[in-house]
């Protein structure tokens, strides 16, 4: 028992996760390069009839990363209440958008791989459930996995969330501790803390998503903070603001109020 508790609150626990985080940084690549090798070998569509395999492999290799690519373009795109939500309904949109510029895209392809091949609009028509199909795929596999829940031994209290080594260690040794929020600036997150504040280059985005969601929540599209960095929320008529231990106001948007009333304790 003492050797499952050492490995749950330790640091190889700690180490595990961060290989898992870094691993989850290059899957959509690895995915993309993987497809492109499995529709390489199938050829599907008739593409391995008509294409030798000498250029069967290197066309499907770039119509899968163009693939990934306007698949991701469309998952920032489309609206979500819940970003890492995930429904076959939003597989479908996702498709379906990423599609249309995929469309144009494999035709001219097609024209580059077999010269003289053109379409018009009935063929980019006929030609559009068959790009929406491969998208769907893609679109599925690049939902993101659940996350992993890390459950600790009965009768043992879990570990205190703690900001992941990867992120403190892009700040000042001053800095590192009384976090009160980060601020997005252009390709930076700004840290404030009560000891001041740093720059460090990362998206608000991805700094959101590696810090444990029980020390904080995004309040607005270019904030996120620290539970116990806000003194007190603030409400007047259509504004709402997040006032922090060093009394900066932090504007609440409407989309994130409802789970800051919650998470904050209003």
């Amino acid at each position: 028992m003492n050797s499952v508790r050492r490995f749950v609150t330790g640091g190889r626990m700690r180490l595990a996760m961060r290989e898992w985080r870094m691993l989850r940084k290059w899957r959509v690549p690895l995915s993309a390069v993987a497809f492109g090798a499995m529709l390489g070998v199938t050829g599907p569509f008739g593409s391995q009839s008509v294409l030798g395999p000498a250029v069967r492999y290197p066309f499907w290799m770039v119509i899968a990363v163009a693939g990934f690519g306007t698949a991701a373009a469309a998952e920032r795109i489309l609206p979500s209440i819940s970003p890492r939500k995930r429904t076959f309904a939003r597989y479908f949109a996702v498709a379906a958008v990423s599609a249309v510029p995929m469309t144009f895209f494999v035709a001219w392809a097609m024209g580059v791989v077999r010269p003289g091949r053109t379409f018009g609009p009935v063929q980019l028509l006929g030609l559009f459930p068959y790009v929406a199909l491969v998208q769907l795929l893609i679109a599925r596999i690049m939902a993101p996995d659940d996350p992993v829940t890390v459950v600790a031994p009965a009768g043992q209290p879990a570990a205190a969330p703690e900001y992941p080594p990867e992120f403190l260690s892009k700040l000042p040794a001053a800095l590192r501790s009384d976090i009160l929020a980060l601020e997005a600036e252009d390709h930076y997150v700004r840290v404030h803390t009560l000891n001041g504040s740093a720059l460090v280059l990362m998206r608000l985005a991805d700094a959101a998503a590696i810090i444990d969601p029980r020390l904080g929540l995004r309040v607005h599209r270019s904030w996120w903070v620290a539970k116990d960095g806000v003194r007190q929320l603030e409400r007047t008529p259509g504004r709402a603001t997040a006032r922090l231990l060093d009394d900066t106001a932090v504007p609440i948007s409407r989309t994130y109020l409802p789970a800051a009333r919650t998470v904050l304790k209003d």
